[in-house]
């Protein structure tokens, strides 16, 4: 079985995150991609949310399970997803998924066009119920009930690192 080493990051932006149409899987997603030789998911979550988006991001940090000089510790993703990938043009193979929750490093506009093309910015209250966006050919597309659920955590998990630091 191959496998490849992947992250994504659920950009966040006040109760909203960002979802992108990825044209070959047919079906939304946030931002993210495979790990380069020598590069650590966290760079990656980093870079891919950039080339994607035109975005820097700051991950958004977890409380640390170990605090010491050495070995160095690398911020964890908040989940890791092993996913099988069937696509007509590649082989079957799964993907280490590393996911992270982000927010952009200084003020953006929601409405502004960005690199990848076709997204969507969905609230809150758009994840908490079942949730389909139109695809590019117009029709209907449900988002992924994981995509639909770490999309909520990623809102709520800064709308609580907010109220923490004010």
């Amino acid at each position: 079985m191959e496998r490849h080493h992947t992250a994504t990051t659920y950009i966040v932006v006040g109760n909203s995150t960002l979802l992108l149409w990825h044209t070959s899987l047919r079906m939304w997603l946030p931002p993210g991609g495979h790990c380069e030789q020598n590069e650590h998911p966290v760079e990656t979550a980093i870079r891919e949310a950039k080339e994607e988006t035109g975005f820097d991001v700051q991950i958004l940090e977890q409380t640390p399970l170990l605090r010491c000089e050495k070995p160095k510790s690398i911020e964890p993703p908040r989940v890791i997803l092993l996913e099988d990938i069937e696509r007509k043009d590649q082989p079957f193979h799964q993907h280490i998924d590393h996911v992270y929750f982000s927010k952009p490093i200084g003020k953006i506009v929601l409405s502004s066009s960005i690199p990848h093309g076709i997204c969507e910015w969905v609230n809150l209250k758009q994840l908490s119920n079942q949730l389909s966006l139109v695809e590019p050919t117009g029709r209907s597309a449900m988002v992924a009930e994981d995509v639909r659920l770490l999309g909520i955590q990623a809102i709520e998990t800064l709308e609580r690192l907010e109220q923490t630091t004010c």
